[in-house]
């Protein structure tokens, strides 16, 4: 049976700016069980699967019924800190951990990105939970794109159809493509970086899925499959009506 999260309700919540119009929200020692999470992940690991998207590693759904009060904090807390309704957000929720080696990332794993918003009228939000110890695996980075956004989503079109013909497109383009394969951590000539959340066990960070953002992994080589040694997080999106 999957824990029932616990909200910790002397938790401070903090903003973290990340531009003068944007920001983020953090939250230390979010949860009152978080290691009941890392013991459910390690004892169901084969219950992970490799990503649908472009996740580079693997995740397990999470029931929305274990996850009542974390829903309840975003519904109550983050509309207070972001332009959100209340009502009618659309939430979904899974364990996941990046595992990917450089060399296998795909040329749309190498770069930042923004969450997709099924709808054109309603706005993604993320909430991120670090459940790892070793700070080094990394916390989460944010950026900003530079004019030649527009040839990137060519290049995603490129991606689903012809992955030859988009690195080819990239080479061509983009310099940083030219270079060994890496989690993209720092400024180059796709974006600019803006901002990094450093990682810390059981913190809690949410922000506007809009902003370009990415895992800022500089130590790949820590990476592992074992849920009590890799990068576990616990991943929620929120499908939102702005105000």
């Amino acid at each position: 049976m999957q824990p029932r999260i616990r909200i910790n309700t002397n938790a401070i919540i903090r903003r973290q700016a990340i531009t003068e119009d944007h920001h983020c929200v953090i939250v230390d020692d979010f949860l009152e069980n978080p290691r009941e999470l890392v013991e459910f992940a390690a004892h169901n690991v084969v219950e992970f699967s490799a990503a649908k998207s472009h996740y580079p590693g693997m995740f397990n759904d999470f029931d929305d019924d274990a996850m009542t009060e974390f829903y309840r904090f975003i519904r109550s807390q983050m509309t207070k800190h972001f332009p959100f309704l209340r009502g009618d957000m659309k939430m979904s929720t899974f364990l996941s951990m990046v595992t990917f080696r450089p060399d296998e990332l795909s040329v749309l794993q190498r770069m930042c990105h923004t969450d997709p918003a099924p709808d054109p009228g309603r706005t993604p939000y993320a909430a991120l939970l670090y459940l790892f110890e070793t700070e080094e695996l990394g916390g989460t980075s944010f950026f900003s794109y530079w004019k030649k956004h527009g040839l990137l989503k060519e290049v995603e079109a490129m991606e689903l159809e012809e992955p030859d013909k988009a690195h080819e497109f990239l080479l061509a383009n983009f310099p940083t493509f030219s270079e060994h394969a890496k989690y993209m951590t720092e400024s180059n000539e796709i974006a600019e970086l803006l901002c990094t959340i450093p990682a810390r066990f059981n913190r809690m960070i949410f922000y506007s899925g809009r902003i370009p953002h990415n895992a800022a992994i500089t130590a790949p080589e820590l990476l592992s499959k074992d849920c009590r040694k890799g990068r576990l997080t616990l991943n929620v999106f929120a499908d939102v009506l702005p105000k």
